[in-house]
């Protein structure tokens, strides 16, 4: 079931990525997850980093809330097939 992402999370992950970040909230879901949101960064941005910042966010509210949410962050170039619902890109 696709459930809208709470304003309240799509803030928090917000106010922790770079200025030039996009937060997209996704239409689709891998598994059971209750939200699914892409981050898209610049090529140079160290997406290890933020990741993992960004789990210990989801995480947290996913305990408080009760919810299983998923949250990637992406490179820019990556957008086209994540946005489109693909999880395969070109090889």
């Amino acid at each position: 079931m696709n459930k809208r992402v709470p304003e309240k999370l799509l803030a928090q992950i917000i106010a922790m990525v770079p200025p030039d970040a996009e937060v997209v909230p996704l239409d689709f879901h891998y598994e059971d997850e209750d939200y699914n949101i892409a981050v898209f960064v610049g090529e140079a941005t160290e997406r290890a980093v933020l990741q993992d910042s960004l789990y210990d966010l989801i995480f947290s509210y996913d305990d408080i809330h009760g919810t299983n949410s998923l949250c990637y962050v992406w490179p820019d170039s990556e957008r086209p097939y994540i946005v489109a619902g693909s999880k395969a890109a070109p090889s």
